[in-house]
């Protein structure tokens, strides 16, 4: 009867440790992992399309932060150097989103391309006077000329900022320059008297003594957006959704964050110069969420007058809401 306890015993054990021993040759799986070691939820991927500005910040943090990890999708940001060409690849489907405006998205609605605003952006537009034209205010620069783009947000964003100073359009001379960098050339050489910038260029031509006259921000006019197309948004909603959780975050910790602790990010995102490190100062930004439908009414009634899209498009055509529970 021992002997019989005995060998009970010992196979007992002999089970126990084959147990173990096939406990330690299996491969640990986590419960987002599958035993091959695939995610069991694939990261969905969203590719937008920008331009170098101060808007691009909060997205590029997203990824240095690791915010896209913690949200699960996989963010690739193209940047352009034209709004054209990031136009074209946003049409050809390479694109998901852009960075725009309104009258960008206005366009897009009118050439039969669904594009829906997802969200608002805080980049800034300052108007700028040459270093020697003698004007300090915006009331002095009647009769003055300005390199702008013609049927452009910049262009909205200038007779906005005419508007709230009660200076009619035609008061000012318009010079059509279709690019920025050439705009800023013209401010330094004393060839236009104005010009209105976004950053790096406004800090550059600031930088080389031309005189601030006013922003868009300052009266409230925030025209600068993000988008989606409608295709992206019924194939990645959700991932769409989780990137602006992401987002308000990357703008929470550059509110409560000092600059100099992701200055040099700032620098490469919006293309300051170098020697710009222990200068750049940045506004706080604001979480993002759906324009004002008053906003964009008034900037199709100017597309419109404009003959850029129809008078008929409606807020409800122009946006898209992924804040919703």
């Amino acid at each position: 009867m021992k002997k019989i306890k005995i060998y009970s015993m010992l196979l007992v054990l002999v089970l126990l440790f084959a147990g173990c021993a096939n406990e330690d040759t299996k491969p640990s799986v986590t419960p987002n992992e599958t035993s091959n070691g695939t995610n069991a939820a694939e990261k969905t991927s969203i590719t937008i399309g920008m331009m170098s500005s101060s808007d691009v910040i909060p997205y590029v943090l997203i990824n240095e932060n690791g915010l896209a990890d913690k949200y699960n999708f996989e963010l690739n940001l193209e940047v352009f150097t034209s709004a054209k060409d990031r136009d074209a690849a946003f049409q050809a489907g390479e694109l998901d989103g852009v960075l725009t405006d309104y009258i960008g998205v206005c366009m897009y609605q009118n050439s039969g391309f669904d594009v829906k605003i997802t969200g608002i952006t805080d980049g800034d537009y300052l108007l700028l006077a040459g270093k020697n034209t003698g004007i300090t205010d915006i009331s002095q620069i009647k009769g003055k000329s300005i390199a702008i783009s013609e049927n452009t947000l910049i262009d909205y964003t200038f007779d906005d900022i005419l508007k709230n100073n009660n200076i009619e359009s035609i008061d000012v001379v318009r010079e059509v320059v279709p690019r920025i960098p050439d705009r800023l050339e013209l401010l330094r050489n004393d060839k236009i008297d104005l010009g209105l910038m976004p950053e790096p260029f406004a800090t550059l031509a600031l930088n080389d003594g031309a005189i601030l006259l006013g922003s868009a921000n300052e009266f409230g006019l925030y025209p600068a957006v993000s988008a989606f197309s409608q295709t992206a948004l019924d194939e990645k909603g959700e991932a769409i959704k989780n990137l602006y959780k992401a987002y308000n975050e990357s703008v929470d910790y550059m509110n409560k964050t000092d600059i100099r602790d992701y200055e040099e990010t700032v620098i490469k995102a919006v293309g300051y110069p170098e020697e710009m490190i222990g200068k750049i100062e940045i506004k706080p930004f604001r979480t993002s969420e759906l324009p004002s439908k008053s906003e964009i009414e008034e900037a199709v009634v100017w597309a419109s007058n404009k003959g850029l899209c129809s008078k008929e498009l409606t807020y409800e055509q122009m946006v898209f809401d992924v804040y919703a529970k």
